[in-house]
């Protein structure tokens, strides 16, 4: 490690290696492309199935009705978190922005927790309708394994350390060049 910090990852300054949107970096930009409509259509489903919500219960008076609602707007939030933040993420990620790393680490830390609140939503609505479980728990640790896989990489790829780097600073050495 040099004295000036060059080698560091989260240095303005390039790094030997990969630069670009290449490489391992194409697949969380296809998430942050893709998640927005997966959830987009779990938000539709969840509003056009609320009305059939009764029918699942059988018009059942014992607040099972009701109290399966609850789980399903909790669903819908998530849903609505993720598109949002999927959509920053992916503006941060276009424009090349030094602060995209760090907001794709915040990205996948909301995914892993939103995964496990949604894959526990889903089984208490199941539950409450008295359905079979359609999830195994195995579920989790895939989730999991995914999410921080992808936190690793955004803090120590050298792709990520020279494509998301300050753009002052590398102005200013383009400038150093020619000058």
């Amino acid at each position: 490690m040099s004295i000036a910090g060059q080698d560091r990852l989260d240095s303005p300054h390039p790094l030997a290696g990969p630069v670009g949107i290449g490489g391992w970096l194409i697949l969380p930009l296809l998430d942050v492309v893709i998640n927005p409509f997966y959830s987009a259509y779990e938000i539709h489903s969840v509003l056009t199935g609320w009305n059939l919500l009764g029918a699942f219960v059988g018009g059942a008076e014992d607040g099972r009705f009701e109290a399966a609602r609850l789980p399903l707007l909790a669903y819908t939030f998530t849903s609505v978190v993720r598109v949002a933040l999927a959509g920053y993420c992916l503006c941060l990620m276009l424009k090349r922005s030094p602060r995209a790393p760090r907001w794709m680490i915040i990205y996948y830390a909301v995914e892993l927790v939103l995964g496990f609140l949604d894959f526990f939503l889903y089984r208490t609505v199941e539950d409450m309708l008295q359905q079979a479980s359609s999830q195994d728990y195995w579920v989790l640790p895939f989730i999991a394994a995914i999410c921080l896989i992808w936190i690793v990489y955004f803090r120590r790829s050298r792709r990520v350390a020279n494509t998301f780097r300050s753009r002052e600073e590398a102005d200013r050495q383009l400038g150093e060049i020619f000058s």
